[in-house]
Order: structure tokens, then C-alpha cells, then sequence
């Protein structure tokens, strides 16, 4: 994780150095522009050997700030890189506008170093989302993980504190110990939950994104067993003791368990989740330019479509509001325009003994609730349009499992939970396969599972080169 997090950081650093002399020079464009058109002079402004040994300052400037971040980035946890930059480009104006009082910069390299200024922080702060964004994303353990801890004597308190001295935005949930004379008690301000062998129930209850082992595994009765439900489930486990390292390695197979650097300590990570870090960095950058690209062109239609839901069921939101699970059981709402009357959700009740899926989730072919637009809006999939804004903030992927709701989620079997290790999606194989047409959830989980499985981004292409034709002919909706 560390190899990961200093690999990003890097990248952000290069990114603010390599933008400054990019913004000078689109700066220097511009005000040739601005003093041709606008002041009726003709050629560039007269910036000089003045302009440029200003030039150097704001390259120096910004290397203090690479500097300074990096020194507060040691001390004080979770300082958002825009607010550092914020920081660091007003202190650059104020030094500007002394220098123009005084006379020390002219009209021209005033302006100059103004435009490039104020180019600097947005262009800067979009080339990081572009490139930072998608190597966040491919991290096998987010930058706001929520770790739970198990273990509570020395190496689990050096653990919790370095997990609080790390500049990440991780939250630990607590710890679980073998110890039953511990639990209710604190270790390091974490609460200590209950025994180690609840493990399979918390991680089935909660979501976690990172299950650590912080003491001999042979201390922990079945410790094997738990460690394998862990990674059934999807979720990633750290043996930072490696007393039995070497067995579970051997028991579970080479691609699922690797040696890495956790908060400064080697430790074996366990995970059944493939680990493709240039293909989840690609899968999210598409996501960003395929989301952003289609809100733009689809403006007009998701406009119309909002006026005609409102039209058409005055008394509702234009929006339904989407209450699901994301990577790792991690709830977010998500958007959908409104194809049901406003009270559907109380009416479902009434509604279940004619549900045509067998499992957790609710399927009606000819649901009462469903407005005659919101019919011919599911039958086209427009209705899921506004869930492109949930692939641009990163709730969701174009392609992946279906989001559960968390009612949905709590029925799910032990081995459907996976579902819920990696980014949902849009579309997947469940979509391309059939739809609603597919009458059991077991062999729904089974296609997202096959899904999660082999993911590649050929797969990704083919199915979304899928979702078209069944979108357009209205294939297994309603």
C-alpha cells in the first residue's frame, strides 16, 4: 500500500510542476490576444528578461509547495491537495500585486504572470483528476479504507497509530481479539468489538475494505477458516505477523497472496480480486471520459426526459433516489429518473408474493406502480441515464455488477456477497445475458462473479459493444 500511495504522490508533484510552465506559456498567448484585440498593439507583450526571471520564481514557488506538502503530508493527516494549492496561488497573487505597487513588474508582465496565475490552479486541478484519478482508483486499498484490526497488544497498537499517522483518510472501525476477557474495552482509542471469530458475521453486517491480522496467526483459533471467508467475500486481508505466512500461501495459490509494504511494515496481502493495476487505471479513465462526454450530448435528451416525468406525475421528484451498496458494502445514492408513482416504495409491500425472481431481489413484469412514461422508459433504459453522474464521481463503473440495495444485500448467500468486491456498474454479463428474463438471482451472482473473475478491458468493450442492440430493441426490460 505504501509503494501505491508514494506511487500517486509522485505523480501528483510531477503533475504541478509540469502544469506551471504549461499555464506561463498558454498566460503568454493569451495577452497577446488580450493586447492586439483589446489595447490595438501588435506583436506579443514586452515580458523580457524581467518576465521570465519572474518565470523562474513562480517555477521555485511552486517546487516549495511540492516541498511543503510533502513536509505536512509527514505530520498532519488528510490535507486535500487543493487546499494546499489554494494556499500556495494566493500567496503567489499577493506577492505579484506588492510587485506591481511598487513597481517592480509592468503593465504587461503584470497581466502576464496573472493569466498563468489563475490558468495554473483549474488546469492543474483537471490534469490531476485526468491522470491521479484513475491511479486511485486501480488501488487495491482506497485512500479512505475502512480497516478493521484484529489483534490488540503491541503490533495491533502500532498498527492503529500508524494507520492515524499515515496521510490517508482511513477510518479503523476497531479491533477483534481472541481474548474475550478484552472485549468492550479500548486499545490505541479503538474499540475492541468482540472475539476474533465473529469475523465472518461483521464482514457479512459491515462494510470493510481491509481486514489486518496484527498478531500470530496460531494465537487466533481458526484462523485459516477466517482468513478464507475474508477473501471470499472479496474483502483484502494483511498478515502483518508472518508466522503462518507461508502456509496460507501455499493454500491458497500464488495469485492471491503477495508480500507489500502496510504502513510500513511487510506484510502478506490476501485477495481473490485480480489485481490489474493498468487496467483498472484505464477502466477509470474511460469512465470519466465516456461519463463526462455523454452528459454533455445526452443534455438535451435528459432534459426533456426530467420536463416529461414532471408532466406526466406532477406530485413526485423528477429523480428517485437511489439507496445502494458500493465496493465493499459502502452505501452511496445513486440517481434514476422516476418511473414509479411517488409512494412505491410503501407499496411493495403489498407486492412481494408476486415477485418473479427467485432470491432477494424484487421482478414483476407488470408492476402496478410503473407510470405508462416511466413503462417506456425502462423498456429503453432511459431512466438510468442520470447514473452516468455516479460513474463520473466514481460511485459506479460503465460496467460491473448491479448495486444492490442494502434489504437486497443482508438476504444475499455467503458466497453472492462477492458481488460486492468491486466497483458496481451500468451493464454487465447479467444485462447482455437476458435481463429480467433470467429468473434466478443464483445464476445472476453467478454471471456478476464470472464477471469479477476474468475482467479485462476487451471484456469491459464487448460488453458494452453489447448494450447497445439491447438497449435499442428493449431486450428483457420492463
Amino acid at each position: 500500500m505504501r509503494a501505491e500511495v508514494n506511487y500517486v504522490r509522485r505523480w501528483d508533484t510531477v503533475v504541478a510542476l509540469i502544469f506551471l510552465p504549461l499555464a506561463c506559456f498558454i498566460s503568454y498567448r493569451l495577452v497577446s490576444i488580450l493586447v492586439m484585440n483589446f489595447v490595438g498593439d501588435s506583436g506579443n507583450p514586452s515580458v523580457g528578461l524581467q518576465g521570465w526571471l519572474l518565470f523562474g520564481f513562480a517555477l521555485t514557488w511552486a517546487m516549495l509547495f511540492a516541498c511543503w506538502r510533502a513536509v505536512i503530508g509527514r505530520r498532519q493527516k488528510a490535507i486535500p491537495a487543493i487546499w494546499l494549492a489554494l494556499g500556495m496561488e494566493l500567496g503567489f497573487l499577493a506577492i505579484l500585486c506588492c510587485a506591481y505597487l511598487m513597481k517592480l513588474a509592468s503593465r504587461d508582465l503584470f497581466t502576464f504572470l496573472l493569466f498563468g496565475s489563475l490558468v495554473s490552479l483549474p488546469g492543474s486541478w483537471l490534469l490531476s483528476c485526468a491522470v491521479l484519478c484513475p491511479m486511485q482508483s486501480c488501488r487495491l486499498i482506497p485512500r479512505d479504507s475502512r480497516i478493521l484490526v484484529i489483534g490488540s497488544k503491541v503490533c495491533a497498537k502500532e498498527v492503529i497509530r500508524a494507520i492515524r499517522n499515515a496521510n490517508e483518510e482511513h477510518e479503523i472501525l476497531g479491533c477483534l481479539d481472541p481474548d474475550a476477557a478484552l472485549v468492550g474495552t479500548k486499545v490505541e482509542g479503538a474499540d475492541i468489538l468482540g472475539l476474533a471469530d465473529i469475523l465472518p458475521q461483521y464482514l457479512f453486517a459491515h462494510p470493510v475494505d481491509l481486514v489486518v491480522f496484527a498478531l500470530p496467526l496460531e494465537l487466533v483459533p481458526n484462523a485459516k477458516a477466517m482468513i478464507d471467508a475474508a477473501v471470499e467475500l472479496g474483502v483484502p486481508v494483511a498478515v502483518i505477523s508472518n508466522c503462518l505466512a507461508q502456509g496460507i500461501h501455499s493454500g491458497l495459490g500464488t495469485r492471491d497472496a503477495f508480500l507489500e509494504s502496510l504502513l510500513g511494515r511487510p506484510a502478506v496481502i490476501l485477495s481473490n480480486v485480480p489485481r490489474k493495476i493498468t487496467y483498472l487505471a484505464i477502466k477509470r479513465l474511460l469512465d470519466l471520459i465516456i461519463s463526462a462526454v455523454s452528459l454533455v450530448l445526452l443534455s438535451p435528451l435528459l432534459l426533456v426526459t426530467a420536463v416529461l416525468v414532471k408532466l406526466t406525475s406532477p406530485h413526485g421528484p423528477v429523480f428517485y433516489p437511489w439507496k445502494v451498496l458500493g465496493r465493499n458494502g459502502r452505501p452511496f445514492v445513486g440517481y434514476k429518473f422516476r418511473t414509479m408513482v411517488p409512494n412505491a416504495d410503501e407499496l411493495k409491500q403489498q407486492l412481494l408474493q408476486q415477485n418473479e425472481m427467485q432470491g432477494p431481489v424484487f421482478k414483476m413484469q407488470n408492476d402496478p406502480r410503473v407510470t405508462p412514461l416511466g413503462r417506456f422508459l425502462r423498456r429503453y433504459s432511459l431512466d438510468e441515464l442520470p447514473q452516468l453522474y455516479s460513474v463520473l464521481k466514481g460511485d459506479m463503473s460503465l460496467v460491473g455488477p448491479r448495486p444492490p440495495a442494502k434489504a437486497e444485500a443482508d438476504q444475499f448467500q455467503f458466497w453472492q456477497r462477492r458481488k460486492l468486491s468491486v466497483t458496481p456498474g451500468i451493464t454487465c454479463l447479467w444485462q447482455v445475458n437476458g435481463r429480467s428474463n433470467i429468473k434466478s438471482f443464483d445464476e445472476w451472482a453467478r454471471l456478476d462473479l464470472e464477471y469479477i473473475s476474468n475482467a479485462s478491458l476487451r471484456l469491459d468493450l464487448e460488453i458494452l459493444a453489447k448494450t447497445i442492440p439491447v438497449v435499442i430493441l428493449g431486450r428483457g426490460a420492463h
